[in-house]
């Protein structure tokens, strides 16, 4: 930054140096410094679905008496983003030592004199006026992991102006049947039915059932057995934090004969007039891939039903990063008696 400057300087002013202690993230070190790792952003610009539509939306709603905030700005490049499109001044929040490189890039591509970098938690952020548009890409895989909204939130009902705008507006939850059986073997179940090393580890199946682990290996369209159903639509513009973690029912409606192995789950973000960034296994792939949640297999033919109620809750040990989701499913097959299910998987990175 520039202290020099009288304009900067009132931002500065009303910057806190270091992360103040307080918040959902307070001592939480190791956290922020994950962000430093260069080769978390190498994914994420590498990633053009995801960058081009973020850009696309800054340039479609940025004008030049807008004032931008951007929570968890990384490397800067929505920042940079807004700046090229035009904005008056542009707040980037960023609490990892990503925040000096943020700096850095926004000088080296002209933008210095209008990219303001705070190195700050989000919730410790003070400013002296509203801010006209606020950017995050806060998502993670099924987009509640790492759980940033949480952050973002707090900064909307802090910093947002009443006519402003937010980047994403709403984002959608989606889910369909999964029948494929090298993702079974590989991401569920399937794994325990062989012998292993020429021993039988067949308990490891009960065991496993009892804690299953949702992961985001990818998922083909090809993969996908019933339509899609949506079990939450989060909405970033006026939800609460509570809100976020949903509870919801969908129908899925089988469509190919065979075997269910799990769910895919995926999620769409809204990011402006006729910007969606989507993460659908029928779309080009992401960084984000599609969720798996494994099932134990069971067999279905076109026409049969799963009635699928899916929550997301906050975890009480462990990542508190990671939710936890709970699945009660009743499977309706013609000429049979439905067939129901409950299970909990905790979220991963993976």
């Amino acid at each position: 930054m520039h202290p020099e400057d009288p304009v900067l300087a009132q931002y500065i002013e009303h910057a806190d140096p270091d992360p103040a202690p307080a918040g959902p993230s307070s001592g939480d070190v190791d956290y922020f410094d994950s962000y430093a790792d260069a080769g978390v952003h190498r994914v994420m610009l590498a990633d053009h679905v995801r960058t081009d539509a973020y850009r696309a939306a800054l340039e479609k709603l940025i004008t030049p008496e807008t004032v931008v905030l951007d929570v968890g700005a990384g490397s800067g490049i929505l920042s940079c983003f807004a700046a090229r499109a035009g904005a008056r001044r542009v707040h980037a929040v960023e609490a990892s030592p990503m925040a000096e490189i943020a700096e850095r890039i926004a000088i080296a591509n002209g933008y210095g004199d209008r990219i303001v970098v705070h190195r700050v938690w989000a919730e410790a952020l003070s400013l002296p006026d509203p801010v006209d548009l606020i950017v995050s890409e806060w998502m993670g895989y099924f987009a509640l992991a790492e759980l940033m909204w949480e952050s973002v939130l707090v900064a909307r009902d802090k910093h947002l102006s009443t006519q402003g705008l937010i980047i994403p507006g709403t984002v959608h939850l989606d889910i369909a049947t999964v029948s494929d059986g090298l993702i079974h073997r590989h991401h569920g179940l399937g794994m325990w039915s062989d012998r292993l090393y020429g021993l039988d580890f067949t308990p490891m199946y009960e065991h496993e059932l009892r804690d299953l682990l949702q992961t985001s290996p990818g998922i083909g369209a090809a993969s996908l057995s019933s339509n899609s159903g949506r079990v939450a639509s989060l909405d970033c513009e006026y939800g609460d934090g509570d809100s976020f973690w949903f509870d919801g029912t969908t129908t899925l409606k089988i469509e190919k004969t065979g075997t269910v192995h799990g769910l895919a789950g995926w999620f769409d973000a809204e990011l402006a007039p006729g910007v969606t960034l989507t993460t659908a296994p029928h779309a080009p792939r992401t960084h984000w891939r599609q969720a798996f949640f494994p099932l134990p297999p069971f067999e279905a033919e076109a026409g049969d039903e799963l009635e699928v109620r899916m929550r997301a809750k906050p975890r009480e040990n462990g990542d508190s990063r990671l939710p936890l989701y709970f699945v009660d499913a009743e499977f309706r097959s013609k000429g049979r008696a439905p067939v129901s299910f409950y299970h909990r998987y905790y979220a991963s990175f993976e």
